[in-house]
């Protein structure tokens, strides 16, 4: 089973148990190190980027809490609960009044048996790089060519991550939902090294309709 399979499934499953109940206004399912595996159809990726940046927070103390299996975000309009589920964590945001017996079946029994039911599909587990959030550098000049230059560091977590010798091409997305795929090489200015840059020719920042200073997400292509 590819990832786009497995990614898809999941997004069905959570579109269905959003219909059923509708006290639960979106659902999605990320992994630690920052990657969404997969999201209802309606999930607004600004609802999961502060879902992310609260959950980070909160994670960076883990040690200091002992271990974070759960965790409920209390908000003006509802809760937002979050759950380990298979290595995995599942996110809920739904209204304070909503049913806390079937909330705790979708999180503990439902989205867990869906998980169970596709890894016995899948020969090997499925492995996925996460997505980076980095910030725009331009390239100009007549000999710039049409590759995108990224840390080597981010290069190489990539290609181990993905039991690949090396990442060549890397898909960019701008928050208003644009995306593109470029060749990647390593940054060549030591002055930009390490500071979360990607340097994109101009013509494709006007592709993307991105300047400089702007954040985008970038991940390797699959094969």
């Amino acid at each position: 089973m590819s990832k786009n399979a497995y990614a898809d499934v999941l997004k069905n499953a959570l579109t269905e148990i959003k219909k059923i109940c509708p006290d639960v206004s979106c659902s999605f399912i990320f992994r630690r190190d920052g990657m969404v595996v997969a999201g209802d159809s309606e999930t607004a990726e600004e609802t999961i980027e502060k879902t992310m940046r609260s959950f980070q927070s909160i994670a960076e103390k883990e040690d200091m809490i002992g271990g974070l299996k759960a965790l409920i975000i209390d908000g003006e309009k509802g809760k937002i609960h979050i759950s380990c589920v298979n290595n995995m964590y599942l996110a809920l945001a739904a209204s304070k009044n909503a049913d806390a017996t079937f909330l705790q079946a979708i999180m503990h029994v439902i989205v867990p048996t869906v998980l169970k039911l596709l890894e016995s599909t899948a020969p090997t587990p499925l492995q996925f790089a996460p997505s980076k959030q980095l910030i725009v550098d331009t390239l100009s000049g007549l000999f710039v060519g049409d590759s995108v230059q990224i840390d080597l560091e981010v290069l190489k977590q990539w290609s181990e991550l993905l039991n690949r010798k090396s990442v060549g091409e890397i898909e960019i997305e701008t928050f208003s939902g644009k995306t593109t795929k470029c060749s990647a090489r390593e940054i060549n200015d030591p002055k930009l090294k390490g500071k979360g840059i990607i340097r994109i020719p101009e013509r494709i920042c006007k592709v993307l309709e991105v300047k400089k200073g702007e954040v985008v997400r970038v991940k390797p292509t699959e094969i």
